[in-house]
């Protein structure tokens, strides 16, 4: 395995199926609130329980697959994640009730959370270290990209009923499957056994890297914010009259992260986190706050992309931060401790905004992710910021 090249078969390979697998897990997040609100009726906190049970199956999933890739084997475990995508994709046709719904709901997203962990953790075992921030921002790019696809196709196939969804996310996982075979991690397999380090952890350490933690802990404020927009976004802009935005809210979000993310790994690589995450933290609050004032359709666009350029800073920059932060025998635990703690986030953030919109509104709720965003500011400074500063501003 060459460890000064960027762009190998493997990268290209593992960049592709993470798009395919975004485009299934963005596709169904996006309907899954209106689709329990629609065709069972529920309360709008119980549509958001819908939403986010199958982060919750993530969650789940990521504190075994962290800690049991490398006895398992990263291809045997990546291949396990995307087929039960698309097995329980299917499933979705016989969800006849809330109860089956949600079941399905979390047992799909236990397969996303082996799979995504998988992918993560391989990629940041095959990239360059001192290229770690452009290597990880490149690769994201395929879920930013499934991100405003996968939204605006679920959208679009809702006209022809919901079940041409499930057809299209079960399709997208399909197309995953058919890449497996041509992905090579035999030198990876044999280095991990090599090493076997992980296996000698004790306690919650072979689950949990501690080293991530501040991290996960600033994301997970993030991604609560962040939540609020994937689940509700589509029926908050129906409800206030600007339903013509619905198909370009998550284009333009992902078009804002495409164009600054390749810069934002660069910048990380030469500068450090500081320069990258209190300008990305300030911009994606912006966003909220634009958002929960939008009188008009154009500024839920602009709110929409100012959200998507900070979040694309904040997410290349804590990921490319992780490399730094752990040896690479450690890599798959500090991923999963990262993902917990921002699904988690992506899980309980919905119940919560529907509980702010039931009790206040759409904008209320928007302004209060404004305010926790804003938070982060001094949150990250105090866990992690000013001991980057003292080090020179780069990561060890």
């Amino acid at each position: 395995m060459n460890n000064e090249k960027l762009w190998t078969r493997n990268y290209v390979i593992l960049m592709v199926i993470n798009f395919f697998a975004s485009l299934n897990f963005y596709s169904l997040i996006t309907m899954s609130a209106g689709y329990a609100l629609e065709e069972f009726l529920v309360s709008k906190s119980a549509a958001g329980f819908a939403a986010s049970i199958y982060v919750g199956g993530a969650v789940f999933a990521r504190i075994f697959a962290g800690r049991y890739i490398q006895t398992l084997g990263y291809k045997k475990m990546f291949t396990l994640g995307i087929i039960g995508m698309t097995l329980f994709s299917l499933v979705y046709f016989a969800a006849d009730n809330y109860i089956f719904f949600c079941i399905v709901r979390f047992l799909n997203g236990f397969a996303f959370g082996v799979a995504a962990n998988t992918a993560i953790t391989i990629v940041s075992s095959i990239i360059p270290k001192n290229r770690s921030g452009a290597g990880v921002g490149y690769f994201t790019m395929s879920q930013i990209v499934g991100t405003a696809i996968g939204p605006y196709f679920a959208i679009l196939l809702s006209e022809n009923g919901y079940h041409a969804i499930f057809a299209f996310c079960t399709l997208m996982s399909a197309l995953g499957i058919s890449l497996l075979p041509f992905l090579k991690l035999s030198e990876l397999e044999k280095a991990a056994r090599v090493q076997g380090v992980n296996l000698a952890a004790k306690g919650l350490s072979k689950y949990f890297e501690k080293r991530v933690l501040p991290i996960a802990v600033l994301c997970f404020m993030i991604y609560g914010c962040y939540s609020s927009i994937i689940s509700f976004v589509a029926v908050f802009v129906n409800e206030t009259g600007f339903s013509w935005t619905a198909s370009y809210i998550f284009i333009v979000y992902a078009a804002m992260v495409l164009v600054t993310r390749p810069l934002v790994g660069k910048l990380f690589d030469a500068k450090g986190p500081n320069v990258v995450l209190i300008p990305g933290i300030a911009v994606f609050a912006l966003g909220f706050l634009i958002m929960g004032q939008s009188r008009f359709g154009v500024m839920v666009l602009i709110a929409a992309g100012l959200i998507g350029a900070g979040l694309g800073c904040i997410q290349t920059c804590t990921l490319a931060m992780i490399v730094g932060l752990v040896p690479r025998h450690r890599l798959g635990v500090a991923n999963a401790t990262y993902y917990i703690f921002l699904d988690t986030a992506t899980a309980v953030g919905p119940v919560v905004a529907g509980l702010i919109i039931t009790a206040a509104g759409y904008r209320e709720m928007y302004f209060s992710a404004f305010g926790l965003a804003v938070f982060c500011l001094p949150l990250y400074w105090i866990l992690h910021g000013r001991k980057t500063k003292k080090e020179g501003g780069r990561l060890p």
